[in-house]
């Protein structure tokens, strides 16, 4: 028992490392600031044509900086979270440090005792989903046999 608490206290204050750090980082901090703060520098970083440049230092957490200077940071967002004996939905905006005028990430969850499915779980989108696929999977009506060459067609 005790390694399994040992792993469970690793596991948690390693997810939890980026958050309070992080909520100290603001707009205007220099690069060397903001690692200063962080403790590190960032796990990942993706550039942008307008010179832009995203630190991600986890999934969850990145800042934009622009001439060397923080101008905006994002969490993820969960919007919704549901936990049934069945099955759970998670809906979430992932963190996204993009210039102005690109887009995030948005993830869907939906775990079930018969597998995990990822991408939109609107249920309209859903069931179109289901109904194109089964459309595509019918079975044309079978057409009445040609008649003979021989025989004249019945009246």
């Amino acid at each position: 028992m005790r390694p399994s608490l040992l792993s469970a206290l690793i596991a948690l204050a390693a997810t939890g490392c980026a958050t309070p750090a992080f909520e100290k980082l603001y707009p205007g901090m220099t690069a060397a600031q903001v690692a200063d703060t962080m403790g590190r520098g960032p796990e990942r970083a993706q550039e942008f044509a307008d010179g832009s440049t995203a630190w991600y230092f986890d999934e969850d957490h990145c800042v934009l900086m622009r001439g060397h200077m923080l101008v905006a940071k994002s969490t993820t967002q969960t919007r919704t979270q549901v936990h049934t004996p069945v099955g759970s939905l998670k809906d979430a905006t992932k963190a996204w440090c993009g210039p102005p005028g690109t887009d995030g990430r948005h993830e869907q969850y939906l775990k079930t005792p018969f597998g995990t499915f990822k991408g939109n779980v609107d249920p309209a989108a859903v069931t179109d989903e289901v109904n194109n696929s089964v459309r595509a999977q019918q079975v044309p009506p079978a057409s009445p046999p040609a008649p003979d060459a021989g025989t004249p067609p019945a009246p």
